[in-house]
Parts: structure tokens; C-alpha cells; sequence
């Protein structure tokens, strides 16, 4: 099998189990996800680039994966918090990748970093754990590979 064929098929696997998940599975996917690309994108900065692409992919991961998922109606003052972190979290990538610092990406990181923890504990953990077995050895695949990590 070659290498696009093996990457299409564990993103087709990935797909296909990601759909059974519980709610709060999915947002710990989205949160690992976003911090993922924020870390790759601190090491662009670090290294003198742009970090666009992990920049922009954390951005839409908390915008269509977080923010958007918000039910105020549900969560009222839960979710009024939670969408103006994320909104704060926004501006800050914005302003990081402005003004080139690596530490204001850290800072949105250690923000999310205890939510993430705290939905870590809530989801279910049977399924949780495949899926971090799942995206340990994509991870490792992709990093051999050196593809870019998709959202």
C-alpha cells in the first residue's frame, strides 16, 4: 500500500469512528486538536515563520468546533464564559501571529489547556482511549511522513 493510499485510509477509519463518539468525546478531539496546532504553530514562530496554516486551522477548529456549539440557551452562563475565552482566544492567535510571539500563543495554550483537562474528565473513557491510541499512531505516521496534520 502506498503512502496516499495508507493516509486515505486512516482518514476514512478516522471519519467512520468519530461519528459514534458521545458529544463530550468530540470536544476533547476539537480541544486536542486546536492545542495541537497551536503548538506547531509556536514552533513556526519560534523558527522564524508564519505558522499560517496551524493558525488558521486552530481558528476554524474553535470557531466551527467550539464556539459555534455553544447552546446558550442550555448552558446560559457556562456557555456565555466559554464563548468569550474562545473569542479572547481568537484575538490573541490573531495578535500573536501579529506581533510574531510565540508568548502569546503559550498564553492562549495554558487558557485551554485546563478546559480541555476538565471535558477530559467528563467524556466517557472507553472510546476515549481509542481514539487517542488512534491519533497517536496517525501522529507518528504523519511525523514519519512529514504530511501536514489536517484538521
Amino acid at each position: 500500500m502506498n503512502a496516499r493510499a495508507a493516509r486515505a485510509y486512516a482518514e476514512n477509519e478516522a471519519d467512520s469512528s468519530v461519528a459514534s463518539y458521545e458529544p463530550g468525546q468530540l470536544v476533547v478531539l476539537v480541544y486536542e486538536r486546536v492545542i495541537d496546532h497551536l503548538k506547531i504553530g509556536k514552533s513556526a514562530l519560534q523558527g522564524g515563520d508564519y505558522g499560517v496554516e496551524s493558525f488558521a486551522k486552530a481558528n476554524d477548529l474553535i470557531q466551527k468546533g467550539l464556539l459555534a456549539c455553544l447552546d446558550a440557551s442550555a448552558g446560559e452562563e457556562i456557555a456565555m464564559n466559554l464563548g468569550a475565552i474562545y473569542e479572547w482566544s481568537l484575538r490573541e492567535i490573531v495578535k500573536a501571529r501579529l506581533d510574531r510571539s510565540p508568548e502569546k500563543v503559550q498564553e492562549v495554550i495554558d487558557v485551554l489547556t485546563p478546559l480541555y483537562e476538565a471535558w477530559l474528565s467528563l467524556a466517557p473513557k472507553e472510546q476515549l482511549h481509542s481514539v487517542q491510541d488512534h491519533q497517536s499512531s496517525t501522529k507518528s505516521g504523519q511525523l514519519n511522513s512529514l504530511s501536514v496534520v489536517n484538521a
